[in-house]
């Protein structure tokens, strides 16, 4: 496999070793959210791990409630755990199926970035001249008719395709 058809998966600063600032940065803000996410539930299952607790909160809770949120809190004791575990495990295994599929096959077929590539430029060539003479020319003005259309690159790829196939 060539080189340069690999392409990176993933780019992010905050894994790079050099970037401890925006790590630590992002790792407060993280926790600060999940803080928020957890403070609620926590205050109101409070009540039921210590019932003297439930005076010294600002809200009232009924008799009613307190069935329902010992349900909340064993479904989330029991099966919090199962399902974040099997949310990892499937993160995981598509994390590992997404890499192996990129790595085996080839991510850009050259042949078809080639055959591009010299339509564009044959196209290029047509409108504004050989390459040497764009490259050298600081200034270039352009007549009406070789402005480009708006979809120019899509129009031509179809053609090349339709012309490939047959």
């Amino acid at each position: 496999m060539n080189h340069k058809n690999k392409i990176e998966l993933v780019e992010d600063d905050y894994f790079n070793s050099s970037n401890w600032q925006l790590k630590a940065k992002q790792t407060a803000i993280a926790l600060v959210g999940w803080l928020g996410v957890i403070l609620p539930f926590f205050f109101l299952v409070l009540p039921l791990w210590l019932p003297q607790a439930r005076h010294a909160l600002p809200f009232n809770y009924y008799h009613r409630i307190i069935i329902p949120l010992k349900f909340l809190a064993r479904f989330f004791d029991e099966y919090f755990v199962i399902i974040a575990l099997l949310y990892f495990s499937l993160t995981e295994w598509n994390n590992y199926r997404f890499s192996s599929t990129w790595t085996r096959r080839v991510a850009i077929n050259t042949h078809r970035c080639d055959v591009r590539k010299e339509l564009i430029e044959n196209a290029w060539t047509d409108k504004f001249g050989n390459l040497q003479k764009r490259q050298q020319d600081s200034f270039y003005t352009v007549k009406k008719q070789q402005n480009l259309e708006p979809y120019f690159a899509q129009l031509l790829f179809v053609k090349g395709d339709d012309h490939q196939c047959t």
